[in-house]
């Protein structure tokens, strides 16, 4: 038998001992407390893809248990199902998370891939614009040069033989009149020279036709101008659809919302329902008068038809 004295120091430092402090000595502990475990055993997916993690579980439970403190299996039983409902209430989390990923994971992709009735992509990306108006600023700088050079030239009198190797300004004042020149010999293989000549028949003086190439020039840059502006408000237009589409995208839809808000609500009840059972149990082993839950049975009937619903 040990002395007095040593039970008195043996109830003392008893009094000191806080318990398990971390939360894999509290896991430890709740494990230990809990004589069946049926629920916290099955509850958690521990092989294969999705594998949630066991300790994560077992910290929650011991604080549950920490915090419920149950003593006898009813009570024991009931703080593992609210455990069981919190862990499951996760995975409802983690179920909206992957639906809302799924769809914006792919918007970008979406939005820029999408084709019109011709099989041709709707939308241009960033990059592609880009590229566009790079090529169109390249062209436009050599268009204002030609433009100055142009001017230039018809200012002093020049020839128009001097400008007879930029066929594809000539080529573009014959297309505006070509329905004019139509009876003119050699039509089939035109030349500067040839559209020149060609326009000094129908009426066309060499100063005319200096302003006219000069203002095909203008019409040029101009045009370049417009389709560069277009292509720059394509790209806010891309950034302001992607935006509203994503934001769009920030609710499952209607039918996975449904799937959703049956399981939480279903799982939600089964934890107040779980809580309000053990609170009734220790408020009862602590002898507090626990009258009987009341219970109300509703019949309620059509007027019209006299249907039960």
């Amino acid at each position: 038998m040990i002395s007095e004295k040593q039970l008195l120091a043996n109830q003392k430092n008893a009094l000191k001992s806080t318990g398990p402090r971390t939360a894999q000595g509290k896991a430890i502990a709740a494990s230990n407390s809990l004589k069946h475990g049926l629920l916290a055993k099955e509850v958690v997916i521990t092989e294969g893809e999705g594998a949630e993690d066991q300790q994560a579980f077992d910290a929650l439970l011991a604080d549950l248990v920490d915090q419920f403190r149950p003593i006898g299996s009813l009570e024991e039983i009931l703080v593992e199902k609210i455990a069981v409902c919190y862990w499951r209430l996760g995975r409802a989390n983690r179920y909206e998370v992957g639906v809302l990923r799924q769809k914006l994971d792919t918007a970008t992709a979406d939005y820029y891939e999408k084709r019109g009735f011709d099989g041709q992509r709707c939308n241009e990306t960033d990059v592609e614009i880009n590229e566009q108006i790079k090529e169109l600023q390249e062209s436009m700088e050599g268009l204002q040069r030609d433009h100055k050079k142009l001017v230039s030239l018809g200012a002093k009198g020049a020839s128009l033989e001097k400008i007879y190797d930029d066929f594809e300004m000539w080529e573009k004042l014959y297309n505006q009149y070509e329905y004019q020149m139509k009876d003119l010999p050699d039509r089939d293989l035109p030349s500067s020279q040839w559209i020149k000549e060609g326009l000094n028949r129908i009426d066309f003086s060499d100063d005319q036709i200096w302003d006219m190439l000069i203002k095909i020039c203008e019409d040029q840059i101009h045009e370049s101008q417009t389709t560069i502006e277009k292509l720059q408000k394509d790209k806010v237009t891309n950034k302001l659809r992607l935006s509203a589409i994503k934001k769009s995208g920030a609710l499952p839809l209607k039918l996975e919302m449904d799937t959703l808000l049956r399981y939480e609500t279903a799982i939600e009840r089964q934890l107040y329902r779980a809580i309000y059972q053990l609170e009734r149990q220790q408020r009862r082993r602590e002898g507090d008068y626990v009258p009987a839950p009341v219970q109300v049975d509703l019949n309620i009937n059509d007027q019209k038809t006299g249907a039960q619903l």
